[in-house]
C-alpha cells in the first residue's frame, strides 16, 4: 500500500486532469455575448468559507470579517454543499435549480445527488458571455464536482494536503495577466470544514488540547455530556475558532494584495452553510435520528441555516431578509444584466416583499428536512420524520404561530422528493476523497 504522501503525489495528475476536462467543457460552451453596463464592476471576488456559521463572525476571533459590510444573519439555501453552491450561481433554490436530492430514501441519502442540467445557464455563463474571465478555485472536491465546467479556469485541491493560502496563492498567479480584463472568481475554502486542521499557531492561541480525533467528530449525540465527553467537545469547539481564526488572517491578506493589484474590486465573503457544534442535541434526537447534533447537511437548524454575507463594494443591508439566492440578481444589476438570468433571489439593492418566504432544503443525511422562514416564524418539516415544527424568529423557539400563517408557511413548502434515485458518479479516488470529507 503506498504510504500517504505517495498517494498524495499520485493524485496531483488526475487533479490536473479533471480540472483541464473541466475547462474544456467551458470552452466548448456558446455563451452569447452580452454588453455590460459602462459601470459594471470591473473585478468580483466571491469567497466561500466552508461550514462557517454566522456567529463565529466575532471582533476578537475575525476582525478581517466583522470589519466589512453586511450581515452574519443571510440565510443558506441549502444545509450542505452541493445544493447550496448551485443555488449561489444561479439564484434558485435547490428544488428549481436540481442539483439536489429526488427521493426520500434514508440509506441513499448520503450519496451525491444530481448536477444541475449542463444546459442550465448560471451567472458564470452570463457574466463570461458579458466579456467577463471566469475562475474557480475549489479547496475540495464537493463544490468542483457542482460547479466543473461553469468557469474559464478550474483549480481542485484535496483539503488533506491544501489550505486557503494555497487556493488564494495560485488564484493571483492567474488574476496577475488579467489585471486589465474584466474578471469573475469563485473561491471556495475547504477550512473550516472536517478534518479541521489549521496551522499549530492557531491551535495554540486558542488552548486546543490533543485529543484523539479531535479533527472530526466524537460523542456526536450523547445528550449528557460530561468527563471525557466535556472536554472532548468544549476544545473540538475552541478547535473550530482555531480554524476560522486561521481563514479570516489568510483573506485578510487576499484582500490586501487585491487592494494593490486593483482599482475596481466588488469583495464578498460569505459561507455555503453553518456548522453543527452540539447546538441541539436533544431536539435532534427526539425528533429526528441524532445525524444533526454536529456537522451539516442535517436538520436546517439556525447554527446551519444562519450565514455571514460580508462584502466591499456589495451593498448588504442588516435589517433587510436575505438568502444567498438574493447574490447572483444582484451582481446581474450591478453589471447592468438585469434580464439575463431568471431568478427567485432579489437584488440587495431592493426590497424583498416582507412576506415572501426563504427556503432551506436538500440535507444529506436521513429522510429530507425543509424549512421555510415568512412572516416573523419559520417551519421545519419532515413528513417522514412525522415533524411539523414552527419556531419564532429571531428567538427561534418552539411556539404556534397564528392560523393564517401557519396556513401560509405549509402550503409554501416545496414538494418533498419522491423519485426514484439519481446521483452524480465520480471516480474511486473522488470517492475516497468525499469519504475523508464525511459525505459518503
Amino acid at each position: 500500500m503506498l504510504p500517504d504522501t505517495a498517494k498524495r503525489a499520485a493524485a496531483v495528475p488526475y487533479d490536473l486532469y479533471q480540472t483541464k476536462k473541466a475547462d474544456r467543457a467551458f470552452a466548448s460552451k456558446d455563451v452569447g455575448s452580452l454588453q455590460p453596463s459602462s459601470d459594471a464592476p470591473e473585478h468580483v471576488v466571491f469567497v466561500v468559507v466552508d461550514a462557517l456559521r454566522g456567529d463565529a463572525v466575532d471582533p476578537d476571533v475575525t476582525p478581517f470579517f466583522d470589519g466589512l459590510d453586511g450581515t452574519t444573519d443571510a440565510l443558506t439555501p441549502g444545509t450542505w454543499t452541493f445544493p447550496a453552491v448551485s443555488s449561489i450561481l444561479t439564484g434558485l433554490y435547490p428544488f428549481e435549480h436540481g442539483a439536489t436530492r429526488r427521493h426520500d430514501d434514508y440509506i441513499e441519502s448520503f450519496q451525491l445527488p444530481p448536477r444541475m442540467d449542463e444546459d442550465r445557464r448560471t451567472l458564470t455563463e452570463v457574466l463570461a458571455a458579458a466579456g467577463y474571465r471566469t475562475y474557480g478555485g475549489f479547496g475540495h472536491d464537493t463544490p468542483f464536482v457542482a460547479l466543473s465546467g461553469r468557469f474559464h479556469r478550474h483549480r481542485l485541491y484535496h483539503k488533506v494536503n491544501s489550505t486557503a493560502a494555497d487556493v488564494f496563492d495560485d488564484y493571483l498567479d492567474w488574476l496577475e495577466s488579467r489585471q486589465d480584463t474584466r474578471t469573475f472568481s469563485f473561491l471556495h475554502l475547504a477550512e473550516p470544514h472536517i478534518p479541521v486542521d489549521p496551522p499549530d499557531i492557531y491551535r495554540s492561541r486558542h488552548g486546543v488540547e490533543n485529543i484523539e480525533g479531535i479533527e472530526n467528530w466524537r460523542f456526536e449525540d450523547d445528550v449528557d455530556c460530561e468527563g471525557e465527553c466535556r472536554r472532548y467537545r468544549e476544545n473540538r469547539k475552541k478547535l473550530y475558532q482555531a480554524s476560522v481564526d486561521y481563514v479570516d488572517d489568510e483573506v485578510a491578506k487576499l484582500y490586501e494584495r487585491l487592494d494593490n493589484l486593483l482599482d475596481d474590486v466588488v469583495f464578498v465573503v460569505t459561507s455555503d452553510h453553518g456548522e453543527a457544534l452540539w447546538d441541539d442535541v436533544e431536539f435532534d434526537v427526539e425528533r429526528f435520528d441524532g445525524t444533526g447534533c454536529v456537522d451539516h447537511g442535517g436538520a436546517p437548524y439556525e447554527c446551519i441555516t444562519r450565514v455571514p454575507l460580508l462584502a466591499d463594494g456589495l451593498d448588504v443591508s442588516e435589517d433587510r431578509r436575505t438568502s444567498l439566492v438574493d447574490l447572483a440578481p444582484t451582481l446581474l444589476e450591478m453589471a447592468g444584466l438585469d434580464d439575463a438570468l431568471e431568478t427567485s433571489g432579489v437584488s440587495l439593492r431592493r426590497e424583498r416583499q416582507d412576506e415572501g418566504p426563504i427556503f432551506v432544503e436538500g440535507s444529506t443525511s436521513g429522510h429530507e428536512k425543509k424549512a421555510v422562514y415568512a412572516s416573523g416564524w419559520k417551519l421545519m418539516s419532515s413528513p417522514s420524520h412525522g415533524v411539523e415544527e414552527f419556531f419564532g424568529m429571531p428567538e427561534d423557539e418552539l411556539g404556534e404561530p397564528p392560523e393564517e400563517v401557519a396556513s401560509r408557511l405549509v402550503e409554501a413548502l416545496p414538494e418533498f422528493p419522491g423519485g426514484a434515485e439519481q446521483t452524480t458518479h465520480v471516480s474511486g479516488l473522488t470517492e475516497r476523497r468525499l469519504e475523508d470529507l464525511g459525505y459518503r
